[in-house]
């Protein structure tokens, strides 16, 4: 059977013959779920939702993929995974919903009289009922940090706690349990759990974090992504590229490229091209990373966290090869040693930054660095 081809995709989670195959990740992810609950670790951009959405169809498991944004209730939150489980498309599985007293479609008809005191009680029902089945099934959050947060926000973080507990209690004290939870989201959870004053509550998961691609990787999705599109890429043009995104390769990054490929309708050549390509990339209207990241600052900080991010920002933007945390304390000494800290950790969590093999702090992408050189005229 021929290869389907593959797609440009920018704006949406690539699926189907668009997604770029991450065999050791997702082999990780169905090993560890068989016996863990994971905290899956992804900035922005790097292509998780994809990862996830995959892992739903070839997991050895009934998995219930969700999005809990737009949540600010643990009631939703439950709503929404007895809306899923019941929408699963199974016979079998039907079947075994059925053989408990027709629990699911009782659960599904009082969904409306969810109250938000009675929350708890509705969900303990619903583990012990899939408990009953013995019957694998893994819940995978995305956006679960935001949802946490927005839980606070609204309603204070007493509920906000009561969410993580219960959650943190269900892991604890089901240990036979065949019920999985995998919690990502584009910010750290860590942090988010940090400002409420919620620490501990996520200690137990375990961490697998989405690595980047390697350079074969990159360039062998470059090359197929050109030649499925039909737009000239030499393997020269193409590794130069590549070799200019710095140490964090990603999908997305790629997905530009050719993007600017096809637009341009030509090859390019010689290196000039493919730095006059990178900068189109860098700062042309398709890189939402970018300008996203930019202004989510003022979304993940207070005033006072904001103005300490942007002098890290800033003071490790101005180097090519980023700064020791050594000679980053040197440089803004007035910085109160507690603000600092959290600040930089959250940095790292969201995607901002991370830290080299020589122990240097540098951007997570050349392209965020050189975007944040021009927006801050370093």
């Amino acid at each position: 059977m021929a290869q389907s081809l593959m797609r440009i995709t920018i704006c949406s989670p690539a699926t189907g013959s668009n997604f770029f195959p991450c065999g050791k990740i997702i082999s990780r992810l169905i090993q560890v779920l068989q016996n863990e609950h994971v905290l899956f670790l992804a900035p922005r951009r790097t292509g998780k939702t994809s990862v996830l959405l995959y892992l739903q169809k070839v997991a050895p498991a009934k998995v219930v993929f969700l999005d809990l944004e737009g949540f600010d209730h643990p009631d939703l939150w439950i709503k929404s995974m007895i809306n899923a489980l019941g929408d699963i498309k199974d016979e079998i599985w039907v079947q075994k919903l059925k053989s408990l007293k027709n629990f699911m479609p009782r659960l599904r008809s009082d969904l409306i009289e969810i109250a938000e005191a009675n929350w708890e009680e509705k969900a303990n029902n619903l583990l012990k009922a899939l408990n009953e089945l013995n019957e694998p099934v893994w819940f995978l959050f995305d956006e679960f940090p935001i949802m946490i947060d927005n839980i606070a926000h609204k309603h204070g973080t007493s509920l906000a706690s009561a969410a993580m507990h219960w959650l943190r209690r269900v892991r604890q004290e089901n240990v036979e349990s065949s019920v999985r939870f995998l919690l990502t989201g584009s910010i750290g959870l860590d942090s988010v759990l940090q400002r409420h004053g919620l620490r501990g509550a996520a200690n137990d998961l375990r961490r697998e974090t989405l690595p980047p691609l390697s350079p074969e990787e990159a360039l062998q999705f470059a090359l197929r992504l050109a030649g499925d599109n039909q737009i000239p890429l030499s393997e020269q043009v193409a590794k130069a590229y590549i070799d200019r995104l710095g140490p964090a390769v990603w999908p997305y990054f790629i997905q530009l490229f050719i993007a600017e490929l096809q637009e341009r309708a030509a090859n390019p050549e010689h290196g000039h091209d493919v730095a006059v390509s990178y900068q189109a990339v860098a700062f042309g209207e398709h890189n939402q990373f970018s300008s996203n990241m930019w202004t989510r600052l003022r979304d993940i900080f207070n005033d006072a966290e904001l103005d300490i991010a942007q002098k890290l920002l800033k003071t490790i933007a101005s180097r090519d090869k980023g700064v020791s945390l050594t000679e980053l304390r040197v440089q803004l000494p007035e910085l109160d040693e507690d603000d600092f800290s959290y600040v930089l950790d959250v940095l790292q969590h969201d995607g901002y930054l991370f830290e080299d093999g020589n122990a240097h702090l540098c951007f997570f992408s050349n392209l965020l660095r050189d975007y944040w050189r021009r927006k801050g005229h370093l």
